[in-house]
């Protein structure tokens, strides 16, 4: 099999593996799912006027992030540039997995208000792969910085920017101060 787009950089031995090829493209087709089912999720037009469409679409989306989340994890042991690497993509696949199950034991619980919490979280790490995708080429283009070197530090950080806005819009939601004050 011809390696391309980012499987060029895997060494032949991995690509000639069974497992490898199937749980990449099974973690990068159930994450464009996710992508693309999981933003009608916030649309409250949607949950009043069809809520069994909301159910649907919302089950379809759970099952893509819990089947691309563990492919992810798998996969993420075989990544580029090191250790960095290996955690920021194994700790983000943890993540997304443990968070869209907190976000349906909530809602299996009747639990709204903490399954819509929980969802906000972890659309926000769904989102990671597109924030990575902005990220990478704005660090070569902009800041100058090689591939490898900008893929260490943002495969590890790129959910940051979206968890904090994610707890931003779950704190202005719930009436929380976004800066709780210190107690005495």
């Amino acid at each position: 099999m011809r390696s391309v787009g980012l499987l060029h950089s895997k060494p032949k031995e991995l690509l000639a593996t069974s497992f490898y090829i199937p749980l990449f493209y099974t973690h990068i087709i159930f994450e464009g799912v996710a992508l693309l089912t999981g933003w009608s999720q916030f649309s409250k037009r949607l949950s009043n006027r069809n809520l069994s469409l909301h159910r649907v679409l919302g089950k379809i989306y759970v099952a893509s992030v819990v089947v691309s989340s563990i492919a992810g994890l798998f996969i993420a042991f075989f990544t580029s540039g090191g250790i960095a690497s290996v955690l920021g993509f194994g700790s983000l696949a943890l993540l997304w997995l443990l968070s869209i199950l907190k976000a349906y034991t909530s809602i299996l619980k009747k639990d709204i208000g903490q399954h819509e919490k929980w969802m906000i979280r972890n659309y926000a790490l769904t989102f990671a792969a597109v924030t990575l995708r902005i990220c990478l080429p704005f660090s070569q283009a902009v800041l100058h910085a090689d591939f490898l070197t900008s893929y260490r530090i943002i495969s590890s950080l790129c959910p940051v920017p979206n968890l904090i806005a994610a707890e931003l819009i779950v704190r202005k939601k719930s009436q929380l101060p976004v800066f709780a004050p210190k107690a005495a």
